[in-house]
């Protein structure tokens, strides 16, 4: 009886998904969310290495191991993120037991499952076309910087109310929040460390405070009257 259920429910799951519905929360999802909520704080990591090397003494200028103290934050800073995309994907659609359902909605928030692939190359498609027209206009190096996290943060909040992803706006706010913040306030040509970890502390602690919230939400709407 429960493998003829757990069908049922997945084609209707699967029909929902033909039709660009998104698929409703479920209790049984609340106990893995809860478990997968600390990846998201993972995300300050990178921040904290990028405020922490703002604090380096002199102009910088030392080499290390043949580069500069620069070089060096931006390869652990890239390191931490590509270790927490891996490690983040691997955990949350891992068949450890979770619903099938979950690891489906995890799939579209990274967009690795078939629907996500044709975002993707949507959104490459996007900051192509930006990089030519700032190439063909030759806008400057801020511009160009603070206008590329615009661009993305104002993406990821169209991606988020389309898809009913609301877990995106953790990574919509706090990018387009920075952009704005380049543009209206920094007027530099170099990039400052401070407010690009605040970025990436920003995602941690949003996407912590969204998911905790839907998790919320999950437990009212199932709770009994």
């Amino acid at each position: 009886m429960k493998q003829e259920l757990d069908r049922v429910k997945g084609d209707v799951e699967t029909m929902q998904k033909a039709m660009g519905l998104a698929p409703a929360l479920e209790r049984e999802w609340i106990p893995w969310m809860k478990r997968d909520n600390w990846l998201n704080l993972g995300w300050c990591l990178p921040g904290i290495i990028l405020i922490a090397s703002s604090f380096l003494p002199g102009g910088h200028a030392e080499k290390y191991s043949g580069l500069v103290a620069a070089q060096w934050t931006g390869i652990l800073v890239g390191a931490a993120m590509l270790g927490l995309m891996i490690i983040s994907i691997r955990k949350v659609t891992a068949n450890d037991g979770r619903p099938r359902s979950l690891i489906r909605e995890y799939k579209r928030y990274w967009g690795i499952d078939a629907h996500g692939r044709w975002v993707g190359l949507a959104l490459m498609l996007e900051f192509v076309l930006y990089f030519a027209w700032s190439r063909h206009f030759q806008i400057g190096l801020g511009a160009f910087w603070s206008g590329i996290f615009i661009l993305a943060g104002s993406t990821y909040i169209v991606l988020a109310v389309i898809s009913k992803l609301w877990l995106l706006l953790g990574l919509a706010i706090p990018i387009l929040t920075y952009g704005l913040y380049e543009a209206l306030f920094s007027g530099k040509s170099e990039i400052g460390g401070i407010p690009l970890g605040m970025m990436f502390i920003g995602i941690g602690v949003a996407c912590a405070i969204i998911q905790d919230w839907q998790i919320r939400q999950l437990g009212r709407q199932n709770a009994p009257h």
